[in-house]
């Protein structure tokens, strides 16, 4: 019974250090707020859904963070206007919608 709690522990423990928080992305004071205008493509893909806001009038296009509060499937390859924060994240930066509207 001792060998088996020992186990049990060893394992909690493992686990507990090898265990990620997964993608990471600083939404702290450093964040840029802004307003932009362009469309959202919604794509489902391999590895799930890709979101990704192109910037009109400009070769720009960032990912959106999947913390965006927005729905974007309804407005999917829609001219928009959003406004929300550049954020940092593991791979670049990303978008987080907080307000968008179809145009």
């Amino acid at each position: 019974m001792k060998k088996l709690m020992l186990i049990v522990v060893v394992l909690l423990a493992a686990g507990a250090l090898f265990a990620g928080e997964g993608k990471s992305c600083d939404r702290s004071q450093a964040a840029k707020a802004v307003q932009l205008t362009g469309t959202v493509v919604v794509e489902s893909g391999a590895d799930g859904e890709v979101r990704v806001f192109r910037v009109a009038d400009s070769d720009k296009a960032y990912s959106i963070c999947h913390k965006s509060t927005a729905d974007l499937a309804k407005l999917n390859g829609s001219k928009v206007r959003v406004s929300g924060k550049l954020v940092s994240c593991d791979e670049g930066q990303e978008l987080v919608i907080d307000k968008i509207a179809k145009i």
